[in-house]
C-alpha cells in the first residue's frame, strides 16, 4: 500500500505511521490505492461510487489489512513499513505534485484539502 500511495520516498515513512496509527485505533485505512486495485480498470480519479465498491480489498468498507498484497513493494516501501516515523498523524493528502500534506484531525485533512485541491 505504501509503494502505491507514495510517490517520493520522504513521504513513505510518514504514510506508514498513518496506516499504523488508524490500525492502533481500529479507524479504516480509506486508502485509494486499495480501491484501485479492486476495481476491474483504474482511474485517474476515484468517485464516490467507487469508494463503496464490493471488495475485501476496500479499505473504506473494510477495516483492518485487506487480505493480500496490491503490488511489490520497493526496498524504501519495505523499509517505511517496518520503520514508521513516530507521528500521531491519522490523514495524508496527495498535493498536485505528488507529495504529501499529513494531519492531526479531519478538521487539519478538510482545511488542507480546500487549499491543495482547488
Amino acid at each position: 500500500m505504501i509503494e502505491k500511495e507514495a510517490k517520493y520516498d520522504q513521504d513513505r515513512a510518514l504514510i506508514a505511521s498513518v496506516i499504523y496509527n488508524r490500525l492502533q485505533i481500529g479507524m479504516p485505512l480509506q486508502i485509494d490505492a486499495t480501491v484501485q486495485f479492486a476495481l476491474d480498470t483504474p482511474k485517474a480519479r476515484l468517485t464516490n461510487k467507487d469508494l463503496k465498491v464490493e471488495s475485501p480489498y476496500n479499505t473504506y468498507k473494510i477495516k483492518g489489512l485487506p487480505p493480500g498484497p496490491i503490488g511489490a513493494p520497493g526496498k524504501a516501501s519495505i523499509e517505511a513499513a517496518l520503520y514508521p516515523e513516530d507521528t500521531d498523524f491519522l490523514y495524508y493528502l496527495a498535493k498536485k505534485d505528488g507529495t504529501h500534506v499529513f494531519s492531526r484531525t479531519l478538521e487539519e485533512h478538510n482545511a488542507a484539502k480546500q487549499k491543495y485541491l482547488k
